[in-house]
């Protein structure tokens, strides 16, 4: 169903030209979904407003461009097939190639017309910034990118290894870095578009026997924030999404212990489609969202709470 921004209420664009009835095109039969369409601003898009800018993806996801790296499990897979059975074409990265494969084989099953995968370490500039590259020689356009690989570490910052520090640091803010700023030009010409990072519960609620992991998750919290300002009038959206505890491959690799209720991974995959569809500067899950509204009073308590669950359960060195 065809949804109007408030100034195209009249049915009508300000060139005077009708706007398509619902489920059809625009008179001059031109998709407005197209790159061409939106960037002409036939049909739906020849209304210049902010929400047209990005309309197309509030009507619906079929046939879009979407990026997703860290595909090949957790949260990226559960986010790759939910776009998949809205019909989006896919764009699929991660280190693991043959695993990642397996997902691409389970996309295309449920639904996704077109699904292209790459070997990629995020935290390569050189890497991934190809995949993006290789995104858009085989599509010719990206419509959403998601920012989800990311890696967790557990245990005492005195204990903290070199070597994981910065891994930590350069897959989780560097890689965000160097797809957003390869898939950027491409957005901005389109002047439509939006970009997920996946933050965390943890950057925005420090958890003890996390630090530098939380520490990253933060970053992204403010890299998103920022961006958005700095995107402000271009008609590309920046959301970040906030994930709570998620059944995923984290807490094995890591070597910490979930507190608290593990929720699906595909709770945050539709999670995230909705955001690709109305985007929202913040999007968390609703457990999560009542615990930060409770943050001003009981911020204190929540804080001496989780770090006492967390002496008791983490171990004592890093893995």
């Amino acid at each position: 169903m065809w949804t109007w921004p408030a100034t195209c209420s009249t049915g009508r664009s300000r060139s005077g030209s009708a706007l398509p009835k619902a489920g059809g095109r625009s008179p001059a039969k031109q998709d407005p979904f197209s790159r061409r369409g939106r960037a002409r601003g036939s049909g739906l898009f020849s209304c210049r407003s902010r929400t047209a800018n990005y309309l197309w993806l509030a009507v619906r996801l079929k046939n879009s461009v979407v990026l997703v790296t860290g595909a090949s499990s957790g949260i990226g897979e559960a986010t790759a097939l939910a776009f998949a059975r809205k019909g989006a074409q896919l764009a699929l990265c991660a280190r693991r190639l043959p695993r990642l494969q397996e997902v691409a084989e389970r996309c295309r099953e449920a639904g996704s017309p077109r699904v292209t995968t790459k070997r990629v370490d995020i935290r390569d500039r050189t890497q991934a910034r190809g995949f993006v590259a290789a995104a858009l020689r085989d599509f010719d356009r990206v419509d959403v990118l998601v920012n989800n690989a990311g890696l967790g570490a557990s245990g005492r910052l005195l204990d903290l290894p070199e070597e994981k520090a910065r891994e930590l640091v350069e897959t989780n803010i560097l890689g965000v870095v160097w797809t957003t700023q390869a898939a950027l030009p491409a957005l901005i010409a389109a002047r439509a578009g939006v970009i997920i990072n996946v933050s965390s519960i943890a950057g925005v609620r420090a958890a003890p026997y996390s630090a530098l992991y939380s520490a990253t998750k933060y970053a992204v919290t403010g890299l998103s924030h920022a961006l958005r300002g700095e995107l402000s009038g271009t008609g590309v959206k920046v959301c970040a999404v906030y994930p709570a505890v998620t059944a995923t491959e984290f807490f094995s690799v890591s070597g910490g212990r979930p507190l608290g209720p593990v929720y699906p991974a595909r709770w945050v995959a539709n999670l995230i489609v909705r955001t690709a569809r109305f985007p929202r500067r913040d999007a968390m899950v609703l457990p999560f969202r009542l615990a930060h509204l409770a943050e001003p009073i009981l911020g204190g308590l929540i804080d001496q709470a989780i770090g006492e669950a967390r002496r008791r359960s983490e171990p004592d060195v890093t893995r």
